[in-house]
Parts: structure tokens; C-alpha cells; sequence
């Protein structure tokens, strides 16, 4: 989606580039400081989850403490959700799966 613009003008399109790697830049900000250390997390149903919650950023972030509040909110659902979790598979497990039967069959 990146390089599809429906303006002529290069400014605009410029502009429009520049707000989408922002976006991007913070999608994945977030995703490292609330996600990155649940080992069972699925990427894609986190940057999901956090499409969901842009409006209520965007409301956010004029103010750093609701910035924080928002913030927070969103870390909490990461880590109590089964929302942005991976789905368990029997015949192919997920890396995660792997990872932690080897480190209880070294225990």
C-alpha cells in the first residue's frame, strides 16, 4: 500500500509516504515494548489488534498521560488476550512450542 496514491501531486504523495513509514514505525514500536516478550505471540494478530485500536491512539496521543493510560491498555490486552496469540498445532508445532519442550526436556 505504500506506493498506491490517488493524488497527482507530488507533495501530497510525498506527505502520504511519509505518514505510512510513521505509522509503521510506531505499529512496530508497539509490538516490540507490549508483544515481543510473550513467546506465544502471532505478529499478524498484533499489528491486528493494534489496526483496531488506531482511532483510540490517534485520540491519545496529544496527551502524554492518556498517551501512557492508551499505552498501557493496549500492553494489557497483549498479555491477557488470547487475542494476539498463536493457535496451538499438533502436527506442526509452532517455534515456540518447540523451544519450550526442549528447554523442559533439558530441565
Amino acid at each position: 500500500r505504500l506506493a498506491v496514491s490517488r493524488s497527482a501531486n507530488v507533495w501530497r504523495i510525498l506527505c502520504e509516504i511519509y505518514v505510512k513509514l510513521l505509522i509503521i514505525l510506531i505499529q512496530h514500536w508497539i509490538m516490540l515494548t507490549g508483544l515481543w516478550e510473550i513467546p506465544q505471540r502471532s505478529l499478524t494478530k498484533g499489528v491486528q489488534a493494534i489496526q483496531e485500536q488506531a482511532s483510540h491512539l490517534a485520540a491519545c496521543i496529544a496527551e502524554r498521560r492518556s498517551l501512557i493510560k492508551c499505552l498501557k491498555q493496549l500492553a494489557k490486552l497483549f498479555a491477557s488476550s488470547t487475542a494476539c496469540r498463536q493457535n496451538k498445532r499438533r502436527k506442526k508445532p509452532n517455534n515456540w512450542m518447540r523451544l519450550q519442550q526442549v528447554r523442559e526436556w533439558r530441565a
